[in-house]
């Protein structure tokens, strides 16, 4: 009897004894994973501000590389590619009929930065700010007599984004909406709007 006291009293010793971490580590939900991140989305994309004022809603698709600064915080570079769909942005004061092309793709390449705060376990709301290059092909508006293939400006952006990171080790999921306003050399701007869902993965 008395030897099996001691051993449990011994067994008690070595359970007291056990690294903390192996405990602490049961039922302890993992941070998310933050640093360098690739990003692919596909939704919808609007111009606005011509002849409707929305024009037809065409697919959008967006490519993005960056970097989270924080648990709040990213800097990132992106490639979108949208389209705008009957909707002129140069009337012929005449006919009434459209001198620059009325469905025209919107391409951009910009830099931005995003700033959040968490709204939910593993949910993160942020606004968005960013700028760069756009080329609208083919031209909205007609130029020395005839619509060029290629009209580039400069455009400024903002949006907000709702980000859940998964359970699933790398990935998260998102929903954007983008605003942008292009401002070409033609004395043109161009507000288009853009809203898609996406997906992370964070190396």
């Amino acid at each position: 009897m008395t030897v099996l006291f001691a051993a449990l009293i011994a067994a008690s010793a070595a359970a007291q004894s056990a690294p903390a971490s192996e405990s602490a580590a049961l039922g302890v939900d993992e941070a998310p994973r933050r640093g360098t991140f690739v990003e692919a989305s596909l939704g919808m994309f609007s111009a606005l501000g011509g002849s409707s004022a929305f024009s037809a809603a065409q697919p959008y698709l967006g490519l993005t590389a960056g970097r989270e600064i924080s648990e709040r915080a990213a800097v990132f570079a992106s490639l979108g590619i949208g389209a705008a769909s009957a909707s002129c942005y140069q009337l012929d004061p005449q006919g009434g009929g459209c001198l620059g092309a009325d469905s025209f793709g919107a391409t951009f390449l910009e830099l931005g930065a995003s700033f959040g705060m968490a709204v939910a376990p593993r949910t993160l709301l942020s606004v968005k700010a960013l700028a760069g290059f756009t080329d609208l092909s083919p031209g909205p508006v007609r130029k020395n007599g005839a619509v060029p293939d290629h009209v580039p400006g400069l455009h400024l952006g903002t949006g907000f984004a709702l980000d859940y990171d998964t359970r699933l080790d790398h990935f998260a999921v998102g929903l954007d909406a983008l605003f942008r306003y292009t401002f070409t050399r033609d004395a043109l701007a161009v507000p288009t709007l853009a809203v898609m869902p996406r997906i992370r993965y964070v190396f």
